[in-house]
């Protein structure tokens, strides 16, 4: 399996941090909390909830690929946000840019505010759980198959 395309340096990836970004365990991916990083691990869109939503679902989008599967497949996101919850501009954007990525597909869903994320920077983190019996997953610095 090739590097994941969102983390150039897999060696890097897999000695600096202590967990993976997807786990299979029977039917279901288990994503680790995705946030508006890219491939060289730096944070897109200081202060954008937009650019950071995008980068979210695009990096969520990216991962399921590795394994043969799409948005489709996601039936749960947990999605913590910084931004006050009772200003709903913030609340309208991350939906807006939601809606871009899912479309029609409705996933069970939470919102939750937070105090802060890893970094202050960061406006949005999302869990994500998605039912695919048929992902291929090769265990890896960023991947596990979880056997029973």
């Amino acid at each position: 399996m090739s590097t994941p395309l969102f983390f150039k340096d897999a060696r890097r990836w897999s000695e600096e941090r202590p967990f993976c970004h997807m786990v299979k365990a029977g039917d279901y991916l288990w994503l680790s909390g995705q946030t508006a990083t890219d491939e060289d691990g730096k944070l897109v869109g200081v202060g954008d909830i937009r650019a950071q939503t995008r980068q979210v679902f695009t990096n969520v989008r990216r991962l399921l690929g590795l394994v043969g599967c799409d948005l489709t497949a996601v039936i749960r996101l947990t999605t913590y946000l910084t931004t006050p919850m009772t200003d709903m501009v913030f609340t309208q954007q991350y939906w807006e840019v939601r809606r871009e990525f899912f479309g029609s597909h409705l996933p069970a869903s939470t919102g939750v505010q937070v105090a802060a994320l890893m970094l202050p920077e960061m406006l949005v983190e999302v869990d994500v759980v998605a039912y695919a019996p048929n992902a291929v997953v090769q265990p890896g610095p960023w991947l596990l198959n979880a056997k029973s």
